[in-house]
């Protein structure tokens, strides 16, 4: 029974956001009101009714229907609406999971009655039809935020822009409900009902895969905010400071909700695959980096159309792409154009629905953009030697790694298509094309937050950059020295992330101690420096310690694989590990080979590691699961295999110096995000209207 309930809330929830698309649509409102308004003067010359206009204030000529749409109070009915009804039927389709209701095909496919609870939650997340539904319950609470958002200027007399906002994300509740009833609707019931179910993927059983789909499909929900806005603001010709700062906290919330789920992505690579490595490059992870790498490109270009009210067409095209490739990302790992990958449960159905609603949204989207083009303008010129100019680089160089990652991803597809052989594009590719473009992003990076507006002196450049210049060129030298058979691309990876960490150190260094002359101290000081700023330094930073994390891991990485035996001692790096043995466990709901090392350092005892492999005997699969240990100088991974013709049980071991940089480095790009939001919403809560620069 709740299953039909769940399944009458989307139908409802398809035909609510209709209604919302339609009621209001400027076009509905206009034709309403020349339906419903008292005529008060005669007809034009030209034959055509004098009907009130969109901006008369005067609430009595628009008739009986304005009291109904008019009303800020009413703007949130159809929002709220929307809302229910979808945690209505997500609610309905994890009780499904939770007592599983093996009538419904959605639960048969990916659980079993022997599924621990917890990842029963989960699976509903990972079907077509369990990750669409999570999509659109995550789109309506983006489409009720909007709805506060622009409460103040979203009523009937004043403003175009927030109407169409809300007409436009309407529609897209509308377009991808009627995709989720098409392509896998979650709520079909079978007449023939299972005895059990087939099981969950085992490598989906794990609590980070269960964190990362909502983070996900938040992310993807944020962009289709940005997207609404973007057209809302594209009909209304309204590319400007407003809209740049309406849109900043939503692009700055989703790019946080991607980075997370991209962050937790990472490091189940890291922990799940017993390799060491911790980006596949496959299509999973490349859909998640699409959008979160054209994000901050958005995002730059947001900040200079607020700051000088240029880069309008740029900003509306990356504002529309963005989504663009976060949708298509969702279509290339729900569809059965690649084989099956780990991160998701694709489904003997296809996905043809998803990628239709792509092509009309976003055919709608472009063919709109190219006819507002010549209508925007671009202000006034800014010179070549200035912020805006950098930032413009920064936003273009974001678009074409973003390019190269979106060619890899689908070049293997068409290739395939053209031969009929598979191929696969791995690391090696990206690498070779990626490097050349990021290096020059990353050392333009060190240079826009020292820059001045609309234009700058080289000589003051030099003098502002000259600090950090003089300790990054140290860095390099030193580790060349001390390390003289380094290849070249760790070295500069090394020496471009202490530029950046030192170009931002010493900018936030000169802003604490300006203007002593005037009595300013640097307490004052930091108060002036704004959210903004320390956002963006705490994001530049993180990506320094990232990218050095990186490149010295890559550089100092020792791997070990042996043939143990019990007893047996394996070095690596400065630890050492003893081998005890393996112990055969029974899991909730697999069997498990547990081997037991016994971690040193320095001859002293530290903690005991236990890698396992484990067989889940519904799904008739193994998986291999690493235990690691996380040193303040790196991580030590440990794996085993099979035993080998000799008896040893197979071991790998790597060592990884500075990994924790790695996951310090996410961190603290996440938390200069998280920062700039929670700044932003206590400063409108404490002072509704402050300025939160």
């Amino acid at each position: 029974m709740l299953a039909e309930l769940g399944h009458f809330a989307l139908l409802l929830m398809v035909v609510t956001g209709i209604g919302q698309a339609v009621l209001f649509s400027p076009l509905w409102l206009r034709s309403s009101l020349r339906m419903f308004s008292p005529q008060k003067a005669p007809a034009t010359p030209a034959g055509s009714p004098d009907f009130p206009d969109d901006n008369d204030n005067d609430g009595n000529a628009h008739g009986a229907l304005a009291p109904i749409v008019a009303k800020p109070a009413n703007l949130f009915l159809l929002p709220i609406a929307i809302l229910l009804l979808g945690l209505l039927a997500e609610g309905a389709l994890l009780n499904a999971f939770i007592v599983s209701d093996f009538t419904l095909p959605v639960v048969t496919d990916v659980s079993h009655s022997s599924t621990p609870l917890l990842y029963r939650i989960g699976a509903a997340f990972t079907p077509d039809g369990g990750a669409m539904l999570l999509w659109l319950v995550a789109l309506s609470l983006v489409n009720l935020l909007l709805a506060f958002q622009l409460r103040k200027s979203a009523s009937l007399d004043t403003d175009r822009f927030a109407r169409n906002t809300l007409s436009i994300l309407g529609m897209l509740i509308a377009v991808l409900g009627v995709v989720t009833l098409i392509d896998a609707d979650p709520f079909l019931r079978v007449t023939v009902v299972p005895l059990d179910g087939r099981g969950m993927n085992p490598q989906n059983q794990d609590l980070l895969k269960v964190l990362r789909e909502p983070f996900l499909y938040l992310g993807l929900a944020g962009l289709a905010g940005i997207f609404a806005l973007t057209l809302a603001g594209l009909l209304d010709n309204r590319i400007d400071r407003q809209f740049a700062e309406t849109m900043r906290s939503w692009t700055i919330a989703s790019w946080v909700c991607l980075g997370t789920a991209i962050a937790i992505n990472a490091y189940r690579s890291y922990s799940e695959q017993a390799w060491g490595g911790w980006w596949y490059w496959d299509t999973s992870e490349n859909s998640l980096l699409l959008p979160w790498l054209l994000a901050p490109a958005l995002l730059h270009c947001r900040a200079v159309l607020e700051k000088t009210e240029t880069l309008r067409s740029w900003t509306a095209f990356l504002g529309i792409t963005t989504l663009a490739v976060g949708w298509f990302g969702v279509y290339l790992t729900r569809s059965d154009l690649f084989a099956p990958l780990p991160e998701t449960q694709i489904l003997p159905i296809d996905s043809n629905g998803l990628l239709i609603g792509f092509c009309l949204v976003f055919a709608a989207a472009y063919y709109l953009f190219w006819r507002s083009v010549d209508q925007m303008g671009e202000g006034r010129c800014f010179e070549v030697i200035s912020r805006e100019s950098a930032m413009f680089l920064n936003s273009v160089m974001l678009a074409l790694i973003a390019a190269v990652v979106l060619i890899g991803t689908i070049y293997p597809l068409v290739l395939q298509w053209i031969t009929g052989e598979p191929i696969t594009v791995g690391a090696p590719f990206y690498v070779e094309v990626l490097v050349p473009i990021v290096l020059p992003l990353m050392f333009l990076m060190a240079f826009a937050p020292a820059l001045r507006w609309r234009q700058d002196e080289l000589w003051m450049i030099g003098r502002r950059m000259k600090l950090a210049a003089i300790l990054s060129l140290i860095t390099v030298l030193f580790v060349s020295i001390r390390f003289i058979d380094l290849s070249p691309a760790p070295l500069i990876g090394i020496g471009l992330a202490g530029w950046i960490l030192t170009a931002s150190l010493s900018d936030l260094w000169a802003r604490l101690w300006r203007h002593p002359e005037h009595g300013e101290s640097k307490y004052r000081n930091l108060q002036l420096l704004g959210p903004r700023y320390v956002s963006m330094t705490l994001a530049h930073i993180g990506l320094a310690v990232l990218i050095a994390g990186g490149s010295a891991s890559s550089i100092w990485e020792e791997q070990v694989v042996v043939s143990a035996r019990a007893g047996q001692s394996i070095q690596a790096g400065p630890y050492n590990l003893q081998y005890e043995g393996v112990s055969l466990l029974a899991g909730e709901n697999y069997a498990t080979r547990q081997a037991t090392f016994i971690l040193y350092r320095h001859s002293q005892p530290v903690t005991e590691l236990f890698p396992e492999i484990r067989y889940y005997p519904i799904r008739g699969v193994e998986t291999r699961e690493a235990d690691i240990w996380h040193g303040r100088d790196g991580d030590l991974h440990v794996s085993i295999g099979d035993r080998d013709d000799d008896g040893g049980r197979v071991v790998t071991v790597h060592y990884l110096p500075m990994m924790p940089w790695v996951w310090g480095g996410m961190l603290l790009m996440l938390i200069g995000g998280c920062f700039s939001i929670l700044t932003r919403v206590i400063l409108r809560l404490k002072k509704p209207g402050v300025s939160t620069s």
